[in-house]
């Protein structure tokens, strides 16, 4: 059949509706007058017509075979581009957890997202305790390590604050070195990277991160993760582009770990050579005992102190809560109900097994992450490996204790994977790839959202950086075999 006898066809159903809501009115049980249901049967018989009258104007001669257009229309979905996949999870996202509980919700009122944070007064509770740890240390010797355990360094490095009496101008400060540090973060590294051909997927990350959930409670406690964050990428950057400078990556490198623990782990990142094993051992040993002196900058007993402090913290977290995305913190949720778990047999199994569980999820990110470095040894290619930095990121986010404020890094190492994502070739891993991409996307997105408007088993955001870790890794592997088989194949052709 072809597209001028489909048109005829439409246009004869549409007339047919139409006539049949207007003569409605000649039935027995008619009610009087005009009824909302005939109005409607018009519009929609006028609307039927009308796309008809389009079809059949067209004047194709050619039969329209619906397997082949079918056919077409997948073809088309699989070749579709990454943004197309991006922006489809970001507004499905959008869609559920913003339109749906500002504008649809139960109370039939806009709900403004105005205590979705738990905000306390004043505003910047991070800075001013952090502060005031800093001045009773210089000023009264009072040891800060019976609340925080950061290094001792971030406290001499941070010192200068006490020079500001205001705290209104300290809290603009933080949150200019912040909003400055993002920008240079998830919006210039990446485009230094890949100049502007992948600039539309840096500026998705950048302008969604820039209004999420997580940069706003960064704000809003006045802490400094995305600063840390800035000098750890830009000490990858410096090592893998600038060998020359490496003395300058391994210092800014060394300043992250001093400010926040967790950079430690993205010393995976400062490899050249995986197969230069003595180099990367004298590299990895280096570093090491250069921080490990940096912790007696305080002194020994200061020391003690942190070290104390610190292992405390690992043997027993606190702040076990929703906002905590960390393996413990989601443990404790589920074996508490917290997370919308209400059979009491479920959670008697749950809480039974809370440390097997742990275990196994602990077991899973490992596992996760030796098989990205373990790909990146067999691709033997040179400059930064952005799977293996977000698979990095995931573990700093997910093991320690990482309260929803450290999901303000995320964005950057979000961007430069996806801007890094080869286009795949290979029609069998097609269709897996889109759904790896998607389900990376809808996870990713989802989390930019306040926990408090997800349902309660998606309060807490471990189980999304988890799925992302794992889609990831899926997606490492799709990467690193499908180039190798597309490289044999070019290599038997020649």
């Amino acid at each position: 059949m072809n597209a001028y006898k489909i048109g005829i066809g439409l246009i004869v159903l549409g007339i047919s509706g139409t006539l049949l809501s207007v003569l409605v009115d000649l039935l027995p049980t008619a009610k009087a007058g005009v009824q909302a249901a005939q109005i409607a049967g018009i519009e929609i018989g006028v609307v039927i017509s009308l796309v008809g009258f389009w079809i059949a104007l067209t004047k194709t001669p050619e039969k329209i075979q619906a397997r082949k257009k079918i056919a077409d229309f997948f073809r088309r979905l699989l070749n579709a581009p990454l943004l197309t996949w991006l922006l489809l999870s970001f507004f499905t996202i959008y869609l559920l957890f913003f339109i749906a509980p500002v504008f649809l919700n139960d109370i039939h009122r806009i709900r403004y997202f105005t205590t979705y944070l738990p905000d306390r007064f004043p505003i910047g509770n991070d800075m001013i305790d952090f502060v005031n740890l800093i001045k009773n240390w210089f000023t009264n010797g009072q040891s800060p390590y019976h609340i925080q355990f950061y290094p001792p360094l971030s406290y001499i490095l941070y010192a200068p604050a006490l020079l500001i009496s205001d705290y209104a101008t300290l809290f603009v400060i933080f949150t200019s070195i912040t909003l400055v540090s993002y920008f240079a973060l998830t919006f210039l590294i990446p485009v230094a990277v890949f100049r502007m051909e992948k600039a539309a997927i840096v500026l998705i990350f950048f302008l969604t991160g820039l209004i999420s959930y997580g940069l706003q409670f960064e704000l809003e406690r006045g802490q400094y993760n995305v600063l840390t964050f800035l000098l750890c990428i830009l000490s990858i950057y410096i090592f893998h582009y600038r060998p020359a400078h490496r003395i300058f990556a391994y210092f800014l490198f060394s300043l992250a770990i001093q400010l926040k623990l967790y950079p430690a782990i993205f010393i995976l990142m400062l490899v050249d050579d995986w197969r230069n094993w003595k180099r990367i051992a004298l590299r990895f040993i280096g570093i090491g005992f250069f921080n490990f002196i940096l912790l007696f900058a305080m002194g020994y007993k200061a020391f003690i102190e942190f070290t104390s402090s610190a292992l405390t913290q690992l043997a027993t977290p606190g702040w076990l809560w929703t906002g905590n995305h960390s393996i413990k913190s989601f443990v404790k949720g589920l074996e508490s109900g917290q997370l919308g778990l209400t059979n009491a047999a479920t959670l008697t199994l749950i809480q039974q097994n809370s440390e097997r569980l742990s275990t196994l999820f602990l077991l899973i990110i490992a596992v996760c992450l030796f098989l990205s470095v373990w790909i990146s040894y067999l691709r033997r290619e040179g400059g930064v490996d952005y799977y293996l930095l977000l698979s990095c990121t995931l573990v700093a986010l997910t093991v320690p204790i990482s309260n929803d404020y450290t999901l303000s890094i995320l964005a950057a190492p979000m961007a430069l994977f996806f801007a890094s994502l080869p286009e795949i070739k290979d029609s069998r891993n097609k269709v897996v790839s889109i759904l790896l991409i998607i389900g990376i996307s809808l996870s990713y997105a989802l989390i930019l959202t306040p926990f408090k408007y997800r349902p309660a088993y998606l309060g807490n955001a471990f189980p999304s950086l988890l799925v992302i870790l794992i889609f990831a890794t899926g997606m490492n592997f799709i990467r690193h075999f499908s180039t190798k088989r597309s490289m044999e194949s070019a290599v038997q052709t020649q």
